[in-house]
């Protein structure tokens, strides 16, 4: 009876260490992933000259390879994605992206004078992994602001950034909420979407969201 019950430890400590190992992995690159971009955005921040057309270049560049901008897409528009047509869904990935790449250039300056500090990283569920920070005001005029990376990490794929949280606020959540929305106000028409970012890009706005 012993020896059967030794087995049994032995067998289920060999099943579970490579899942274990996987997870380890998983943290660890979703950690490195983020620091090197966070190290990427110092770089040019060091080098910035308020020209536009580069801070769109950069951020454009940080956003294909960096994050998984795909299923950030198809998130943002709900349960509404499944009846846009092909054209609807390029289109408002085309125009969802400009509008994400206008919003932070406008509010690039915020960048300058913040530092930021990795906290720990930890697989969430078997797809997830949450890497947390802080960044902090180095001229001590804003308060220090938590911030959560939820790194997207499929097996046999890099991995990429989801979502972030800022003091706990899911920036990507709030969009779809505020995208699905707009499309009930509408009848359920997929194209007032298109059509409100089509509206965001003729009149941004400085500080939107």
């Amino acid at each position: 009876m012993f020896r059967r019950q030794m087995m049994a430890m032995m067998v289920a400590m060999l099943t579970l260490f490579p899942l274990t190992a996987y997870a380890d992995a998983r943290v660890t690159a979703a950690g490195a992933l983020v620091d090197t971009m966070i190290s990427d955005l110092e770089t040019f921040l060091a080098t910035d000259t308020d020209d536009e057309s580069a801070r769109t270049a950069e951020i454009d560049r940080v956003l294909n390879t960096y994050f998984d901008m795909d299923s950030i897409t198809r998130f943002s528009a709900g349960q509404y994605w499944r009846a846009a047509s092909s054209e609807q869904k390029t289109e408002y990935g085309s125009l969802f992206r400009e509008v994400l790449c206008g919003t932070i250039v406008r509010n690039f300056d915020q960048l300058q004078g913040l530092a930021y500090t990795a906290d720990a990283a930890t697989a969430k569920g078997d797809k997830f992994v949450i890497v947390s920070g802080t960044f902090t005001d180095t001229a001590s005029q804003h308060p220090a602001v938590k911030v959560n990376w939820r790194v997207l990490t499929r097996e046999g794929a890099a991995p990429k950034v989801f979502d972030i949280e800022i003091e706990n606020l899911s920036l990507l959540v709030t969009q779809k909420q505020e995208n699905v929305a707009v499309i009930r106000k509408n009848k359920g028409e997929f194209v007032a979407l298109i059509n409100a970012m089509k509206d965001r890009l003729a009149n941004p706005v400085h500080n939107d969201s």
